[in-house]
């Protein structure tokens, strides 16, 4: 195998590892490590932020009567990663939409994400609206104003 199949396989099933966690009782393993990941591969997150996050789903399938999947759009980033972003979308202190004090950051733990949420049957996007509002029962911070539609939600209070 030469060593770009190495590393596209590398790639693939890098961080391919089931995340379960307990919920009320119930095993819940809905999400993947890789998902948490940065561009370069790092991947992180809180055990309080993946236990909203399985429910948000839970939540959120229960309101709509069928599966509906939490896509993780962006998780943990590096300095690196925020300075890139920045220079797209510029500074919140700017007038743009990256906080210099991410919650996104490695020094916070794993603690925020951005996400989307989609009916796994027709890919139909749940309202960014409906999106935030069950959020905000489960995260300490949710952001739902994006142009994109995304949700940004974090807990920064959990966490500790």
């Amino acid at each position: 195998m030469d060593t770009s199949s190495m590393r596209a396989r590398f790639s693939k099933d890098r961080n391919n590892v089931r995340l379960l966690i307990d919920v009320d009782g119930a095993p819940c393993a809905n999400f993947r490590l890789r998902e948490f990941e940065n561009p370069d591969g790092l991947a992180m997150v809180h055990r309080s932020t993946l236990e909203s996050l399985e429910r948000v789903r839970r939540e959120l399938c229960a309101m709509a009567g069928e599966e509906v999947w939490v896509i993780i759009t962006d998780a943990v980033r590096t300095h690196a990663d925020l300075q890139r972003l920045a220079l797209r979308y510029g500074w919140t202190d700017e007038g743009g939409f990256v906080a210099r004090d991410s919650k996104h950051l490695v020094e916070y733990g794993g603690i925020a994400v951005d996400i989307v949420a989609v009916s796994a049957a027709d890919r139909a996007h749940v309202p960014q609206s409906t999106l935030g509002a069950v959020c905000r029962k489960y995260f300490d911070y949710v952001k739902d104003n994006y142009k994109d539609g995304h949700v940004h939600a974090d807990n920064r209070e959990r966490a500790r």
